[in-house]
């Protein structure tokens, strides 16, 4: 069902665009266009910011709509100094929408409160990005990748920052360097990302931006009034996960390649159970990266990807082939029938030979494709 969402109203509000599968660096700037090409066009396209029009530093912003239909809501830009660039996303897609994110030395932080999105690396990788959750993204001058969103509905805020204001607010805010000293270096074909799960003080700023109540200079007030809530927020959550590690890793687009090459050797042959060591030689990593960039790319763990792969195949064989239980069982990778027939109903509620017996279990197991 289709969420109606309130579009607000203000005479600063751009005209409904067609329906696209880009966000909003394609609707206002084109396809393959950086984050800042699409601020200048706002900027340009502002009839008059609230205050210091024109002026570097200048904070202005404009509500963009999805598309001509309301209930697919809006993407709201904000600009506050030229160097912290917001991107506010309450938007309920009709489709999926698919947009590059071109590398231009800014740091990303996503505060994810619905989702989940999709970040793609070509051929190294996808990152798969739950919610409720804070990331952290920095590319590498050479690590464009795009992101992918829907359909359904996506609520979000987008803080974008110069590198060099981020240097300055960590040394301003942060005694002794402790959250800058988790970021390594990056270099121009790599990608640096943390994750972190939303605390209530920063979901509640977040969803607060989100569903700001106000219109014209009022409501650009509030919502850099809540930005630095959320940078303050968000300061306690990293300081808290500095002494626990967070989870963060540097990946290459080797790297990338070589744990995508794992999934691949897995799905090559579900019969077989190769054990992670196994898997890290025959790719040429170690355990440890692989496992961390494993659970970076699919948001699972290698066994719990192999798992999942192992029972839909397996429904599928016992829906549309009708093989036996005892070879669908060997086929997946299990040596014994009563082992298998256990996983089977933990992982779909329903025991093998109820699939068997089930009629228009065809049907039933598309639902796993």
């Amino acid at each position: 069902m289709r969420i109606p969402m309130r579009v607000p109203t203000a005479p600063d509000q751009l005209a409904a665009p067609p329906i696209d599968d880009g966000l909003f660096r394609t609707r206002l700037a084109g396809r393959h266009s950086r984050t800042s090409e699409a601020f200048n066009v706002l900027r340009a396209e502002s009839a008059r910011p609230a205050w210091s029009p024109g002026e570097r530093g200048s904070t202005y912003g404009r509500v963009i709509p999805v598309s001509a239909d309301a209930s697919e809501g809006y993407w709201e830009l904000i600009s506050i100094r030229d160097e912290v660039l917001l991107s506010i996303s309450n938007c309920n897609y009709a489709q999926q929408r698919i947009e590059s994110v071109l590398p231009e030395g800014l740091v990303e932080f996503h505060f994810m409160v619905t989702g989940p999105v999709t970040a793609d690396f070509s051929e190294a990788g996808q990152v798969r990005i739950a919610s409720p959750n804070l990331t952290v993204v920095h590319p590498g001058m050479d690590m464009h990748y795009r992101v992918s969103c829907g359909p359904g509905e996506w609520r979000s805020v987008g803080v974008h920052l110069s590198r060099e204001y981020f240097n300055r607010f960590l040394a301003a805010s942060v005694p002794e360097g402790a959250i800058a000293r988790t970021i390594p270096e990056v270099a121009h074909d790599q990608i640096v990302c943390h994750q972190m799960a939303l605390n209530v003080a920063a979901l509640d700023a977040v969803e607060k931006l989100v569903e700001n109540p106000y219109q014209g200079m009022r409501r650009l007030l509030y919502a850099e009034a809540k930005a630095n809530e959320i940078w303050c927020a968000m300061v306690d959550l990293w300081q808290g996960s500095v002494e626990s590690p967070i989870s963060s890793e540097v990946f290459s687009a080797r790297d990338l390649r070589m744990i995508e090459k794992a999934r691949d050797i897995i799905l090559a042959d579900l019969s077989k159970v190769p054990t992670i060591p196994e898997l890290a030689r025959s790719v040429g990593t170690n355990t440890s990266k692989l496992k961390r960039g494993f659970k970076l790319l699919y948001g699972m763990t290698v066994f719990e990807f192999g798992h999942r792969q192992r029972m839909n195949r397996a429904m599928k064989m016992l829906a549309h082939q009708r093989l036996p239980i005892t070879e669908v069982a060997f086929a997946c990778g299990y040596q014994h029938q009563t082992s298998f027939s256990t996983s089977f109903k933990e992982c779909f509620g329903v025991s093998p030979k109820e699939v068997r017996r089930m009629p228009g279990s065809g049907s039933f197991a598309k639902r796993f494709d």
